[in-house]
């Protein structure tokens, strides 16, 4: 075969092979392996396969835009919703807030009114007791007879009283210590001791008091006076055998 034979041979082989190549369909880039949410898409991959020309696929990358531009919206919404419940929350945290400071300014005023009512029960169970009051100078110097003098009087019994319980007291450990009739003696002695004192703070508390005793307010008028009843004296005890002893 001469050169120019094989040259024309050549050359034809050569354009059929091309043409072959040509006619081949191309893959869309849907299907290819590297892009595996092309299908997802859907409209890409059949466009592509409808029509074997490269248009075609165009139409599936446009499809694919389309998917985009819908992802982008979804976050849009999510971060529009995100927004909105952002707001929403600070809104409630606000009106909570709003609530409790109410509710706390509310609960200190009414502490400060039950205060106030408290100490207005107080002085009114007082009465004439109130006279307590006065300064220790005033108490020291009063006259025995003005209401005043009276208070002073059952301030000075009480302390007698807190002398006669301790004593009291001492007696009752000295005989269980050591139980014989000298220690014996001595505890019947404090017991009298004691019952008298009692008996002449109850008095002088009947005296000075103008309205009817009460376990209020014979704490009141020690409060006042800035003493304390010791054991085994009570507040209550002391108050019942007052009122016993006021008049009608």
């Amino acid at each position: 075969m001469s050169f120019i034979s094989r040259s024309v041979a050549t050359l034809l082989l050569t354009t059929a092979i091309t043409a072959g190549v040509a006619l081949l369909p191309v893959a869309p880039f849907g299907a290819h392996p590297a892009w595996p949410h092309g299908d997802g898409g859907g409209g890409g991959g059949g466009g592509g396969n409808g029509n074997g020309n490269g248009n075609g696929n165009g139409g599936g990358h446009g499809n694919g835009g389309g998917a985009a531009s819908g992802g982008a919206g979804s976050v849009g919404s999510g971060a529009s919703a995100s927004a909105g419940s952002s707001v929403d929350l600070g809104t409630n945290g606000k009106g909570s807030g709003s609530k409790g400071g109410k509710g706390s300014a509310a609960h200190g005023h009414t502490g400060t009114a039950a205060s106030k009512s408290t100490k207005g029960s107080t002085a009114s169970a007082l009465g004439a007791l109130n006279a307590a009051h006065a300064s220790p100078n005033a108490l020291a110097h009063a006259s025995p007879n003005s209401r005043v003098g009276k208070i002073a009087a059952y301030k000075d019994s009480v302390a007698a009283l807190n002398t006669a319980n301790a004593n009291l007291a001492a007696a009752q450990a000295a005989f269980a210590a050591n139980p014989n009739p000298t220690t014996q003696a001595a505890l019947t002695a404090a017991e009298q001791a004691q019952a008298a004192a009692q008996a002449n703070t109850a008095q002088a508390l009947a005296n000075a008091a103008n309205k009817s005793i009460s376990t209020t307010s014979v704490v009141g008028v020690d409060n006042l006076l800035g003493v304390s009843l010791s054991a085994p004296t009570t507040s209550a005890d002391l108050a019942a055998q007052a009122a016993a002893l006021q008049k009608p």
